[in-house]
């Protein structure tokens, strides 16, 4: 009888850790997608990237917003969209163009020299 007790009450804790762990939400952290958005976008001259700070991850993936900024000033507001399958897409929500002139390398009648 007492062998009977412990099993049921082994199998309720199981249980209710399962249903405990079935209701916790799933996230991702902003800094740990900003930085790995930074490792891709950093060789297209992007200098800063910000993301939500908790991205909630659903059925269907994830949607969130970063914001980016590059090394001519211009910025953007993009939307992301992470489905199941780690496919990343985004969407221009926002953004401004260039703030500082660049200096541009004149262009010369020798075609070696450029």
């Amino acid at each position: 009888m007492a062998n009977s007790a412990v099993a049921l009450l082994f199998i309720a804790a199981a249980a209710a850790g399962a249903v405990g762990l079935s209701q916790k939400k799933t996230t991702i952290s902003g800094k740990v997608m900003a930085a790995d958005l930074m490792g891709q976008l950093s060789k297209k001259g992007i200098t800063e990237v910000t993301c939500d700070d908790e991205i909630p991850v659903g059925v269907a993936g994830a949607t969130f917003h970063c914001n980016i900024a590059g090394n001519d000033g211009s910025t953007a507001k993009i939307e992301y969209k992470l489905d199941r399958k780690q496919g990343l897409s985004g969407k221009v929500i926002d953004s401004s163009g260039p703030t500082e002139a660049h200096e541009r390398v004149p262009t010369s009648s020798d075609p070696w020299s450029n």
